[in-house]
């Protein structure tokens, strides 16, 4: 008996132990939520602002056969993909590194840029392809505009020269705090008619989305960017354009993938807490029970005894 009730009192700390650790993640994960949504909805103006102008040079006569638009030909090795995956810097955010991860495995891809810890340690052990030369140990919380520019243009050199045929990107887009979706999106070449689904997915998403202040597009500015005139000539805008398009779209990315990172892990926290809490009350009702029946047992022999 005095062997279940220690075995049950140490169970009870153990539990305990971790609700201190939960308990302090939740706390830290709800602290950063705002910061963290308040850089979203900023990088999404921005790329919004962006694609408006790519999605009009994409249906320009005069960019047609631009590499960027048109794609490459596959060549006799097939086709040669880059894929970016963003996942988180630590675990224990739920289902949000899985999912990502369970996306890019559905992509043949030749090589793999990893953003962020867990998406970098996947590719290291050999688990999800090979690592591209322009990977650089990114990390999400700490990504900077710089660090997109830099990968952009890396990205746009190499595809310019046919070294990758396609990019495609891995990421988790935010919806609400209790709501987030791991999507796979093609970079380059561009696609007419992707880019305005891709328009309209992210009105979609953002009349669910709690975030503040983030206004879907709406069909009519879609139309207005189809009516810009671009100088000196569209072929020269486009040149321009898609490093800066590319750097947007994946500080984006990461921006809308870090926010889901925290929002999935105050939300796993916040369960395992509430989970814990029930745990640690099961055990105290099963120790005290426990110690109510040593202490019977030990007056029942008592009592027998003075009876002898």
């Amino acid at each position: 008996m005095s062997a279940n009730i220690k075995r049950l009192k140490l169970r009870i700390r153990s539990v305990e132990s971790t609700l201190h650790l939960t308990k302090a993640m939740q706390l830290v994960a709800a602290g950063k939520i705002r910061r963290a949504t308040e850089m979203l909805v900023a990088s999404r103006s921005y790329s919004d602002a962006v694609k408006s102008v790519v999605t009009a040079l994409s249906k320009s006569p005069e960019c047609a056969a631009s590499p960027f638009i048109a794609g490459h030909k596959a060549g006799a090795s097939g086709e040669k993909t880059l894929l970016i995956v963003i996942a988180g810097d630590r675990g224990l955010a739920g289902g949000y590194n899985a999912n990502a991860f369970r996306l890019a495995d559905t992509v043949n891809a030749s090589e793999i840029v990893p953003i962020g810890n867990r998406s970098v340690d996947r590719v290291v052990t050999g688990h999800m392809g090979n690592m591209s030369p322009l990977s650089n140990g990114f990390t999400t919380e700490h990504f900077k505009p710089e660090d997109a520019k830099t990968l952009a243009e890396g990205i746009c050199e190499r595809y310019h020269s046919g070294e990758i045929d396609k990019v495609l990107i891995v990421s988790t887009r935010y919806v609400s705090v209790l709501t987030q979706n791991a999507v796979l999106v093609q970079l380059l070449p561009l696609d007419k008619n992707a880019s305005k689904e891709m328009f309209s997915n992210r009105g979609r998403d953002q009349k669910k989305s709690q975030v503040e202040n983030a206004a879907p597009i709406e069909e009519h500015e879609i139309a207005s960017a189809s009516s810009m005139v671009f100088e000196p000539s569209p072929e020269a805008v486009l040149k321009v354009a898609i490093p800066e398009y590319l750097s947007s779209m994946i500080y984006g990315a990461v921006r809308e993938s870090f926010a889901s990172e925290v929002a999935a892990r105050r939300y796993a926290m916040d369960s395992a807490t509430k989970n814990g809490i029930v745990m640690k009350d099961n055990l105290s009702l099963e120790y005290n029970r426990a110690r109510q029946d040593a202490i019977t047992q030990e007056i029942v022999e008592i009592v027998a005894g003075a009876g002898e």
